[in-house]
């Protein structure tokens, strides 16, 4: 049975999920630079530009709500536009999962208020995961030609991808797991789901898809990459390039910091892009006090967005749904054997 938990819990969690990150990032920050120049660089950022860049960040948010929506429409599944929005917002709690994979709370939220199986929307999640790597690939291959930086984890992971897409698009994949499911009887309750996410799978991962939600990927997440050279412009840094240094900074350290599967990314994403920055010459106190700032606008104000959304808009059931999810995101076994007490 499984057990409720409190709105005051889950704020809590926040917020030492919060005071980690800050005091993990403050440390690295005092070692790699003067502490005082960089809070002077961090207070020197008017309310003006501020409100640009997070206007860039909701750009991006826009774009992936959009994506969401598309692929909900492949699959014909209708959700009220007000509940869809609170759906999707309500899963940036779980920005802070490893590679985001705790999003997949979206599906148990449509399963609590529409009863949609989890099977069938949980590809979703994995759709917006794969196509986000790519626009972010792309992003990072256009700066690359300018910038060779960091060839081999660029190549390495589209490699990956592309293999699991083309993987997961063959018949054949999906047949054999079939029937290895279908060999143990202890298994074979795991058909049904199987067939369901494969079903949801070959139109999500399709060319025609693909085409459509791989450039509104890399659109959206450019904009995040705006967002940081807006702070840069901001803290009044001017060197040639600056954009496209900010766009393939943020891109590259987004990807390392997946691939390390790490929550949210935690010290690999910054680590990734301050050694980029010291490698196209960025100062060091700005270079520090850039990462922390694109990190507080996007990560910690994500997280925080998701947790007001979701309190506004919640039941007593929905706080179930969420810990199912959490619980699924950190322990396989466990998350198997609760998601079967609720079928």
């Amino acid at each position: 049975m499984k057990k409720e938990i409190s709105i005051p819990l889950l704020v809590f969690r926040l917020l030492v999920w919060l005071a980690v990150v800050g005091i993990v990032f403050i440390t690295v920050a005092t070692l790699l630079s003067d502490y005082r120049q960089v809070l002077q660089l961090i207070i020197s950022v008017s309310p003006g530009w501020l409100a640009l860049i997070i206007a860039s960040v909701l750009f991006n948010y826009v774009l992936r709500f959009a994506k969401w929506n598309y692929f909900l429409r492949l699959l014909n599944i209708e959700v009220p536009l007000r509940l869809n929005l609170w759906v999707f917002f309500s899963a940036f709690t779980m920005v802070l999962s490893p590679a985001k994979l705790g999003e997949v709370v979206k599906s148990f939220l449509l399963k609590t208020r529409l009863g949609i199986a989890v099977s069938r929307t949980a590809p979703i999640v994995m759709a917006e995961r794969l196509t986000d790597l790519i626009g972010l690939l792309i992003l990072c291959a256009l700066g690359f030609s300018r910038f060779a930086f960091g060839g081999n984890t660029l190549l390495i992971t589209g490699i990956i991808i592309f293999a699991g897409v083309w993987g997961m698009t063959r018949p054949r994949f999906w047949a054999a797991i079939d029937r290895f499911l279908g060999r143990y009887e202890i298994l074979h309750r795991f058909q049904s789901p199987v067939r369901a996410i494969q079903a949801s799978t070959s139109s999500l991962l399709s060319l025609r898809s693909l085409a459509i939600s791989v450039p509104v990927s890399a659109v959206s997440w450019a904009g995040e990459g705006v967002a940081l050279y807006l702070i840069f412009r901001a803290m009044g840094l001017d060197m040639p390039n600056l954009l496209a240094i900010s766009i393939f900074a943020h891109a590259f350290g987004s990807i390392a910091g997946a691939l390390s599967f790490l929550p949210g990314g935690l010290l690999v994403t910054e680590g990734a892009m301050s050694m980029f920055f010291l490698y196209v010459a960025v100062p060091g106190t700005v270079a520090v006090s850039a990462t922390f700032l694109i990190r507080a606008v996007t990560l910690w104000f994500a997280v925080i967005l998701g947790m007001l959304v979701f309190i506004a808009g919640h039941r007593k059931s929905d706080l179930l749904a969420l810990q199912s999810s959490s619980d699924r995101d950190t322990s396989a076994t466990d998350s198997q054997e609760k998601y079967n007490g609720n079928a």
